[in-house]
C-alpha cells in the first residue's frame, strides 16, 4: 500500500471551467483498497472537500446493509446509491429516495435459469441479500443430508446470517425497544472476521464452509459472510415476496462457467432492446472484479441515480466528479465531465473517462479528489484577477 503524501494539488490535471460542485464514488475497486479498508489518505481527502464546500455521496453496486463499513469510516456522507442506482438511501433520516424492482415473473424467470447453472445465486431486496449455495456442489448427497440433520440438532433458523449471534449490544437495545428501520453502521464490523476465524464459521456446515472457500474469494469472503442472509430454497423464498428485487447476482467460481453464462446469457440480451423471440430486454449483465456477475435493470444504474441527485441539486453534468473502476461505473463515468477511472479499471473503463487517477492501493481517489480542490482553488483565484 502506498505511503506518499498527499497535499492539494491537481494531480490528474482537472480543466475546464465550472467548479466540482459533487463527486460521486463507487466503493469497491475505487474508494476501498484490495484489503477492503479505505485508507486514511481517502477520508481525510473527503473531509477536505466537504469543508470546501463539494458534495460527496456514495454510489455502489453494494445493498445498502453492506454499507457498514463506509457508514463507520465516514459518518459525515448522507446519500448512499445502492444497488447501482436501484435503491438510493438517504442515510441521515433514515429513508430510502428512490425505489425500484424487476418485475417479479421477469426476476424468477431469471433465477431459475441461474439455478441451473450450479453456482452461488442472490437477490438483492432492499436492505437485505438473501443468497443459497447450489445443493449438488454439497461433499456428497449423504453430506448434504448430514448439512441438513445438523441445522436441525442445532435448532438454527434455516433463513440466517453467519453473524446473527454477533450483534452489538446497542443493536440488542434498537431490537428491544421496537425501532424499526436501524441503520447499518449500527451492526458489527464485518471486516473483524478474519478468514478462518471460528467465528465465520460457527453457524456453517462442512458444506457451507466448502461451497464459501469456493465461491468467495479469499479477500470478501469474510464481508460476504457477514451481509448475506442464507435460505435453503431461494426460488421458493423470492415467489413469497409481494414484489421482485432490485438486483441478483451470482458469485461463478471458475472462469469456464463464467464464460459459459455469458455466452448463454450476456449475449441473449447485452445491447439489445429485444431478444430474439421478441421479448423486451428486462436486463443487463455486468462484470465485476471480485468473481461475480451482477444482472440489472437496463434503464436503472448508477448514472441515472447520480443525475437524479444532480439535478435535485441543480448541477449541470460539467459540475459533477465520478469515481470507479467497473462495468457498472460506466454509466455515471459518461454522465459526469470530470469522470475519473481508477487505475486499476480494465481499459474500456479507462477509454470511458476523461481522466485516470492511480489506483486503489496507491491513493487514486483521494489523488482525485484533492485534484478537485485544487482545480476550484485556482478557478476561484482567476475569477478575482
Amino acid at each position: 500500500m502506498s505511503s506518499e503524501t498527499l497535499q492539494i494539488k491537481n494531480y490528474i490535471g482537472l480543466t475546464g471551467d465550472k467548479p466540482v460542485k459533487f463527486i460521486a464514488s463507487d466503493v469497491d475497486g475505487t474508494l476501498v483498497n484490495d484489503a477492503k479498508t479505505i485508507p486514511d489518505e481517502a477520508i481525510e481527502a473527503i473531509r477536505a472537500a466537504r469543508e470546501s464546500g463539494i458534495r460527496i455521496a456514495i454510489a455502489s453496486g453494494r445493498a445498502w446493509n453492506e454499507m457498514n463499513d463506509v457508514i463507520e469510516k465516514l459518518p459525515c456522507l448522507r446519500y448512499f446509491m445502492c444497488t447501482n442506482g436501484a435503491y438510493v438511501m438517504d442515510k441521515d433520516e433514515n429513508r430510502s429516495l428512490f425505489h425500484v424492482t424487476f418485475d417479479k415473473e421477469q426476476a424468477l424467470y431469471l433465477l431459475r435459469k441461474l439455478l441451473t447453472y450450479g453456482v452461488y445465486v442472490e437477490a438483492y431486496v432492499k436492505d437485505k441479500i438473501f443468497g443459497m449455495y447450489p445443493p449438488y456442489r454439497c461433499i456428497t448427497p449423504e453430506r448434504l443430508c448430514a448439512c441438513a440433520d445438523e441445522r436441525k440438532e442445532s435448532g438454527t433458523n434455516p433463513s440466517h446470517s453467519v453473524m446473527d449471534n454477533y450483534i452489538p449490544s446497542s443493536m440488542d437495545r434498537h431490537i428491544s425497544a421496537g425501532t424499526e428501520g436501524y441503520l447499518p453502521g449500527e451492526t458489527h464490523d464485518h471486516y473483524a472476521l478474519a478468514e478462518g476465524d471460528a467465528a465465520a464459521n460457527i453457524h456453517m456446515s462442512d458444506c457451507e464452509v466448502e461451497q464459501s472457500n469456493f465461491f468467495f474469494r479469499p479477500n470478501i469472503r469474510p464481508f460476504i459472510l457477514a451481509t448475506r442472509t442464507m435460505v435453503p430454497d431461494l426460488l421458493a423464498y423470492m415467489e413469497s415476496l409481494d414484489e421482485g428485487p432490485e438486483k441478483m447476482q451470482i458469485f461463478y467460481g471458475d472462469e469456464p462457467m463464467r464464460q459459459r453464462i455469458l455466452q448463454d446469457l450476456r449475449d441473449e440480451y447485452q445491447g439489445l432492446s429485444h431478444d430474439g423471440t421478441g421479448r423486451e430486454r428486462f436486463y443487463d449483465v455486468l462484470l465485476s472484479s471480485e468473481g461475480n456477475l451482477e444482472f440489472v435493470l437496463p434503464h436503472t444504474t448508477k448514472g441515472t441515480a447520480v443525475e437524479a441527485l444532480a439535478n435535485h441539486w441543480k448541477f449541470s453534468p460539467d459540475e459533477v466528479m465520478t469515481l470507479g473502476d467497473s462495468e457498472n461505473d460506466l454509466s455515471m463515468l459518461r454522465f459526469a465531465g470530470a469522470s475519473v477511472a481508477m487505475d486499476n479499471g480494465k481499459a474500456n473503463i479507462k477509454e470511458a473517462a476523461r481522466y485516470v487517477t492511480t489506483d486503489n492501493n496507491h491513493q487514486g481517489v483521494a489523488k482525485a479528489i484533492y485534484s478537485a480542490i485544487a482545480y476550484n482553488n485556482e478557478l476561484n483565484k482567476s475569477k478575482l484577477l
